[in-house]
């Protein structure tokens, strides 16, 4: 069973408030906080009481929330990607040890956001896209993953470029067994050759690996790094 947490989730707009959804049926304690009056109407309607008029730029009002609830989590799901990596820079200048997760929906927001302390950054496109695929094929790994999202730190998502000349260079995808033989999971990749577009593995597309393509693959620190040994990457 998912350990259930108190969240202070920032922002519900289009993203927002299916996070929020998601979460109370998960069981967590939701919090919204938003400047804008009519998205906490909106809260409301759908079964939110825990709701309030937060200015993100008013730091006594965002400690005081801290210091009063005492929350596990901030959620930073502003629609706005600078709200959220504002937010992230805020809070761990005001509570350095508070956990932060984010949404975002570029890899430069991302980078941005990590560098800012977030403990955990959600690609939204990419997070679409695969759990879509989990919750109709795969429903257990679908709450794997949220085990992941809220409790296992040790499991990461890494992106890996492929050296010329290794082992990797030129096989088949379906044909590695990453699994089994080196206990990290292949969740996508870039291919050089198609223009740099991202592939999701769950599409069932067998693709050879060219030397340049880039794997994204989820995993333990450990398993992960022992896999770019391997490789010839550098850790």
């Amino acid at each position: 069973m998912v350990k259930k947490y108190k969240i202070l989730q920032f922002g519900f707009g289009r993203y927002g408030e299916q996070i929020a959804k998601n979460l109370a049926l998960d069981g967590h304690e939701v919090y919204i906080a938003e400047s804008d009056k009519e998205a906490l109407k909106n809260a409301s309607k759908d079964g939110f009481e825990n709701l309030f008029v937060v200015d993100i730029e008013n730091d006594a009002q965002l400690t005081d929330l801290m210091l009063d609830y005492g929350f596990d989590y901030i959620f930073c799901a502003y629609d706005e990607e600078e709200k959220n990596i504002y937010l992230t820079i805020t809070f761990k200048a005001l509570f350095r040890s508070v956990k932060i997760i984010a949404i975002c929906e570029s890899k430069e927001t991302e980078r941005k956001l990590k560098l800012a302390g977030a403990q955990y950054v959600i690609d939204t496109m990419v997070a679409a896209a695969n759990r879509l695929y989990y919750i109709i094929e795969k429903p257990a790994v679908a709450e794997a993953i949220d085990k992941i999202l809220f409790k296992d730190k040790s499991i990461i998502f890494e992106e890996i470029e492929v050296p010329k000349g290794s082992f990797l260079d030129g096989v088949n995808l379906k044909d590695m067994a990453f699994a089994k033989n080196y206990k990290v999971i292949v969740i996508g990749l870039v291919d050089r050759e198609l223009g740099n577009k991202f592939i999701f593995v769950t599409r069932g597309i067998n693709h050879k690996i060219d030397a340049g393509d880039i794997l994204v693959v989820i995993g333990k620190k450990d398993d992960i790094y022992k896999f770019k040994k391997l490789l010839g990457v550098a850790a």
